[in-house]
């Protein structure tokens, strides 16, 4: 029960920051989530390193089986495998390398989850880049506050699935505990103990609780709307730019690719648009049409994880480039403001 007391400790003050829904506290909801599902994959791969599951204590027992290395990207792997050989069994084995990489690394502890059937495939892409955004807020300040409500609201309902899926094993659920933990975890809830009370269901019990006050049904509209404006940003940065840069090279017609060939050129603003025009930049006019359509294929997703999941699909190929064009437009802006600033004998 300790352990489950120190889960809903996590996910019970984010889901209460996250139904305040005033930006910092989304924050730190975020923040928590992000926790909460990392302890669960922690705790669930644990349980199944020491019981040999993948290589390990058990190896003696199928002495005359060779064991077979498992492929964390190979998530039919298992099943493939096992329908091939006797009785089911494969003897799998990571090596000491795979599993310090997934002691240490957000990613990996997903992919072995997956190989294994413990999570939907579907899931790595999506709670990776979840985690890639918790990154973004702790280490660089940046929470990306357009997207913040719904992604905080997608991350609960995830470690609310994620809760059922990963339920602890039988050694983390009995022994040892205060007498009144079991009555301060469903307190957390906003629940009464059930009687009887049942500890293998109490993460099923958590889960609920946590589902309670989410709103997701708007979420492929939401999410589309936020890459509607990123994407419409990047054109006025591209615009902003171009008038600046053609006026200082004297060209009245500097189009969009232009600046694109200017962005990815070596010679850079140093080196004229008109001699550019023969260079052919990594990013092209199909590329940005396609970016153009992508908010309507997120909005005509199904739900909540597929529309992230077409969003961060988008933000693959995408990101680069938007950082590249809000870089050029920043420069343009301080060239602008010191030009001001030196008018005005500054």
């Amino acid at each position: 029960m300790q352990r489950a007391a120190e889960i809903a400790a996590q996910v019970f003050i984010a889901r209460d920051a996250l139904l305040r829904n005033r930006r910092e506290d989304l924050r730190v909801a975020f923040l928590l989530l992000d926790s909460a599902v990392e302890t669960l994959m922690v705790r669930w791969t644990q349980t199944h390193l020491a019981m040999g599951s993948w290589g390990g204590s058990h190896d003696g027992y199928w002495p005359d089986q060779e064991p077979v290395p498992i492929v964390l990207n190979d998530f039919n792997q298992r099943e493939r495998m096992r329908a091939e050989a006797k009785d089911n069994y494969v003897r799998w084995q990571l090596s000491d390398t795979q599993k310090r990489s997934i002691g240490r690394d957000f990613s990996d502890k997903l992919r072995v989850l997956a190989w294994n059937g413990d999570i939907p495939t579907e899931y790595v892409p999506v709670l990776a880049r979840l985690h890639d955004y918790r990154n973004e807020m702790y280490h660089r300040e940046e929470s990306r506050p357009n997207a913040l409500r719904v992604l905080a609201h997608l991350y609960a309902w995830l470690t609310a699935d994620l809760l059922e899926r990963l339920r602890p094993g039988i050694f983390s659920r009995w022994g040892g505990d205060p007498d009144d933990i079991v009555e301060r975890t469903y307190e957390r809830m906003g629940r009464p103990v059930p009687v009887p009370m049942d500890g293998f269901k109490i993460q099923n019990d958590m889960a609920t609780a946590l589902r309670e006050g989410l709103d997701l049904a708007t979420a492929p509209q939401l999410l589309a709307d936020y890459a509607a404006e990123r994407i419409e940003s990047v054109h006025d940065a591209i615009e902003f730019s171009a008038e600046y840069i053609g006026e200082v090279q004297r060209i009245s017609d500097v189009t969009e690719m232009d600046i694109v060939r200017l962005l990815y050129h070596e010679g850079g603003p140093q080196l004229g648009l008109a001699e550019m025009r023969h260079f052919k930049a990594p990013v092209t006019r199909a590329m940005i049409a396609r970016w153009d359509r992508w908010p309507e294929l997120i909005r005509g997703t199904p739900g909540a994880v597929e529309a992230f999941r077409s969003l961060t699909d988008m933000e693959a190929s995408f990101e680069d480039f938007e950082t590249r064009v809000h870089e050029l437009a920043r420069e343009v802006d301080g060239a602008i403001q010191f030009e001001f600033d030196l008018a005005r004998g500054k």
